[in-house]
């Protein structure tokens, strides 16, 4: 069993559901399409496209699994139009990253994946997290739509980082652009990874194991994984 499988499955679904219906783009890792790295601020009058903008749908998540039949090799998909096919401006916005590894310590891993993603600085592109509303936006600047910047060069930069994570064996990167509803529909899947997330971070930074006050409690009765990581860490704090 492993900590994200329920959400994982439902990604899994999705995925499998849009392609049979031809709406999937596949864009297999390719190193020479990353765009540069660069601290940028992208100006409401200089932005070209907005993506996740707090008025239409967002959605960010960050998951895992250790299933080799779960995840194809590096890949970045892309569900809806792409930034030069938009017109208004705007896209409602999922940006979803699944992890294939095998990581010995849960709260390492999330962390070190995590700042990986946070920490992608793309030349003319701003791009704000809010990890406690699993929201992400972005804004595009003039100049790096002209120069080409697009979601398969952004997936392209983020995979190339997340290959250098320790323990990660391959990554997708999962973009939704096709509209609120279609983004929305993967709420679901991001409030519970977000539930497991703050489980974790609680047990491993709290210590505390009275799951009768916990809010957690309902989570944690529900993910295997989460009870095993709790009793690990109990033992290891009775026997400190």
């Amino acid at each position: 069993m492993g900590l994200f499988d329920e959400p994982v499955g439902l990604l899994i679904d999705y995925l499998k559901k849009r392609r049979a219906e031809g709406q999937v783009v596949e864009y297999p890792f390719n190193p020479f399409s990353v765009w540069p790295e660069k601290q940028s601020l992208v100006l409401k009058d200089d932005t070209a496209v907005e993506l996740g903008n707090p008025g239409l749908a967002s959605i960010f998540t960050l998951l895992w699994t250790d299933h080799d039949d779960l995840i194809s090799p590096d890949t970045a998909f892309l569900v809806g139009p792409d930034l030069a096919e938009e017109s208004s401006g705007s896209l409602p916005f999922a940006q979803i990253i699944l992890v294939k590894g095998s990581f010995p310590d849960e709260y390492d891993a999330y962390r070190d994946l995590r700042d990986v993603i946070y920490e992608t600085r793309l030349e003319g592109v701003s791009t704000r997290f809010w990890p406690d509303r699993y929201q992400i936006w972005c804004r595009v600047s003039r100049k790096a739509l002209e120069d080409g910047f697009n979601l398969n060069r952004y997936g392209q930069t983020l995979l190339k980082k997340l290959r250098r994570v320790e323990g990660v064996e391959a990554s997708q990167v999962i973009f939704v652009t096709r509209d609120r509803s279609e983004v929305e529909l993967l709420k679901p899947l991001a409030e519970k990874t977000q539930d497991i997330v703050e489980a974790l971070i609680k047990m491993y930074e709290e210590m505390n194991f009275d799951c009768d006050t916990c809010e957690y409690l309902e989570v944690c009765e529900e993910v295997v994984e989460l009870r095993k990581i709790r009793e690990r860490l109990r033992g290891e704090k009775e026997g400190a």
